[in-house]
Parts: C-alpha cells; sequence; structure tokens
C-alpha cells in the first residue's frame, strides 16, 4: 500500500507556513501570557495575604541564613583545621555545630509563616525538621554549660587542668551534651504531627498531645516546663555559679592575667540567654494561660518575635568571635587569624595545650604579616 502523502503535497490544500506561524505564536503568546499573569497575580496574592509582622520574620529569618551558614561554617573550619589539638578548639567547634544545624534548619522552619501554617513537606519532616531546632537548642545550651565550667576550672583548680584538661576529655564532655540534647529533644519527635485539614487541602504541623482537655493540658505544660527548666533556667544558674566563683578568684589574684577565652564565652553566655529568654517565657504562658484569655493572646501575638530572636543566637557568635579578636594593632588582621585569637587558649588556659598554643601562636604572627 502507498504511504498517505504529507499534507504539503496535496495540490488543492496547499500549506501556508506563514499562517501556522502567525497563529502558533498568537496562540504561544496568549497562552505563556495568561499563564505567567495568573502566577504572578497570585504571587502577589499570596505575599499580600501574609501578616506584616510575619513578613518582618521572614526578612530576619533570611538574614540570620544568610549571615549565620557562612559565619558558623568559618568558625567550624577554622576550629577543625587550626584548633582541633586544642580544648577550646573542640568546644568552640561544636558550639557552632550546634548554630549551624539550627541555621540550616532555619529556611524549614519558616515555612508556615509564609503559607498560612500551611506544612507542604509531609510527616516525617514535620518531626524531624523543626525537632532539629529543638536539638541545637538544647545542645547549644549544655555546651555552654560545659564550657563555662572549664572556664572557672581554669582558674580554680589550675593543677587538675594541667594533669586532667585534655581535648579527648572535652570531646566526650561534647559527645555528652549533644546526647543529653538528644533525650530532651525526644518529646519534640514524639508528640509533632501532621494535622490536616478535612474540608481543604490545607496541612498544619503541630505538637499534638492527645488525650482531653485537661490531660492535653496537663502534657503541653509539662514539656513547656521541661524545656525552661533543662534549658534555660537550670543552665543558668550553673552558668551563673560558675562565673561568680571565677571572677571572685580573678579579683583574688588580681590583674594581670590574660582572661581574653573567659571573656569571650562570657559574652557568649550572655547572647544566648538573652535571645532564649523571651522564647521560653512565651512558651511558658501559651502553655499556662487559659485559651482565649488576654495573656494567652499577648503570648500568640509575641510567639513569631520571640521565635525570631531566639534564632539571632544562631548568627551571633561568629560577629561576638570577630569582634573579641581584634585589639591594638589588629585592624587588618584577616579574618582567620581574629578567629583563632578569640577562640584559642589564652595563658589562663596553658595547661596541656602549650605546644598546639605555640604553633598556633606563630602561625598567626606569619598570617599577620601576610595580611
Amino acid at each position: 500500500m502507498d504511504a498517505l502523502p504529507s499534507i504539503s503535497s496535496r495540490g488543492d490544500n496547499t500549506w501556508n507556513d506563514d499562517a501556522w506561524n502567525d497563529t502558533w505564536n498568537d496562540t504561544w503568546n496568549d497562552t505563556w501570557n495568561d499563564a505567567w499573569n495568573d502566577t504572578w497575580d497570585d504571587l502577589l496574592d499570596d505575599a499580600a495575604e501574609i501578616p506584616a509582622g510575619h513578613r518582618a520574620v521572614l526578612t530576619l529569618y533570611a538574614a540570620i541564613f544568610l549571615l549565620g551558614v557562612p559565619g558558623n561554617g568559618a568558625v567550624l573550619w577554622v576550629a577543625a583545621s587550626e584548633l582541633r589539638r586544642t580544648v577550646n578548639g573542640v568546644w568552640f567547634f561544636h558550639l557552632a555545630l550546634a548554630d549551624l544545624l539550627s541555621c540550616l534548619a532555619l529556611p524549614f522552619v519558616a515555612l508556615p509563616l509564609a503559607t498560612d501554617h500551611h506544612w507542604p513537606l509531609g510527616a516525617a519532616a514535620c518531626r524531624l525538621l523543626p525537632s532539629l531546632t529543638v536539638l541545637a537548642m538544647f545542645a547549644g545550651v549544655l555546651l555552654l554549660t560545659a564550657l563555662s565550667a572549664d572556664r572557672c576550672a581554669l582558674v580554680t583548680r589550675p593543677v587538675w587542668c594541667h594533669n586532667r584538661r585534655t581535648p579527648a576529655l572535652a570531646a566526650a564532655a561534647c559527645a555528652g551534651a549533644w546526647a543529653a540534647a538528644a533525650l530532651l529533644t525526644a518529646p519534640s519527635l514524639a508528640f509533632r504531627a501532621l494535622r490536616r485539614d478535612p474540608f481543604s487541602a490545607k496541612a498544619t504541623c503541630v505538637m499534638a498531645y492527645g488525650g482531653g482537655g485537661g490531660r492535653r493540658r496537663g502534657a503541653e505544660l509539662s514539656v513547656a516546663a521541661a524545656r525552661f527548666l533543662c534549658g534555660f533556667a537550670g543552665p543558668f544558674a550553673v552558668i551563673s555559679g560558675c562565673y561568680g566563683r571565677l571572677l571572685c578568684r580573678v579579683r583574688a589574684l588580681g590583674p594581670g592575667r590574660s582572661q581574653r577565652a573567659t571573656v569571650t564565652v562570657l559574652v557568649v553566655v550572655l547572647s544566648f540567654f538573652v535571645c532564649w529568654l523571651p522564647y521560653h517565657v512565651v512558651g511558658l504562658v501559651l502553655a499556662a494561660a487559659a485559651p482565649g484569655g488576654a495573656a494567652f493572646r499577648g503570648a500568640q501575638a509575641a510567639d513569631a518575635a520571640a521565635a525570631g530572636l531566639a534564632y539571632v543566637n544562631g548568627c551571633v557568635n561568629p560577629v561576638i568571635y570577630l569582634a573579641m579578636g581584634r585589639g591594638p594593632g589588629r585592624a587588618r588582621r584577616s579574618w582567620r587569624a581574629l578567629l583563632k585569637r578569640a577562640l584559642g587558649d589564652d595563658a589562663a588556659g596553658a595547661a596541656g595545650d602549650g605546644r598546639a598554643r605555640s604553633a598556633d601562636t606563630a602561625e598567626d604572627g606569619v598570617e599577620s604579616a601576610a595580611v
């Protein structure tokens, strides 16, 4: 059987390329323009529906992410590559790791603010991603507690530190802090669930405590109280005791001792508690106040801002380190040299790290001359 002739080969039905091209272009342009305009209009409508307060918090989240990821990455690099043989290098490596984890989870945690509390990532991500920020919070405060105890021991127990204070011991303490943080994060993993709206496609990621009203409120209050005690009040009491004893000892020893690392840790500790205090207060009010009351409504209104301030802590530490690394005659030092100076052990921490610090000091001198 002969093949059917092509359309263009039929004598009476000559194909008009110009007409086809004009028709195709008009159709394509109309379709594309309509689709683009509809999509753009939808985006503008969605953006317009985001409350002004949420837009401000989202802007803050973006700034935290853009500052925190490279900043904590730089601290990790310096601590791992150039301070790995020092005790302080171990402490600050793990502290920066906790901050980096919080910053990396931030875009996902910000999704509900941009989508009217809709969670599009599924049930597994609902359990995991918000829990990472809780893990980072507990790890950060427990690491700061251990670090404060370490600074106190350097001044009050110098002989013990000379014999026992090693990077291996610091690494073991950090592992214990991460393990305790994981245990304290378990309620977030256990109770967080995806709740679907039966009348729409909307799904929200919530803490679903289950049970009746009284039982649910009791569980919510217990979790909030445990988070406050273990993640704020308890560590704050221990750290305050450590620094109170340390300052008394330093005053008795008199001036002239280098305390740069101790001051750096103290500033980091203060910034942590300033950033996280509103978050814990709002959490306690939301758990304890009667729903619909003035206190509950006020806490709900402040919730996003309190969480935003808490996340600021994830990006502020590298800035503190750079500021503390500066000194007379060091204006032209590179960021790496500034971080090494801020994070390195000072004269008060001579126990156990002398050779590593001597090498770091020599490297600092070479780098300072090269910058």
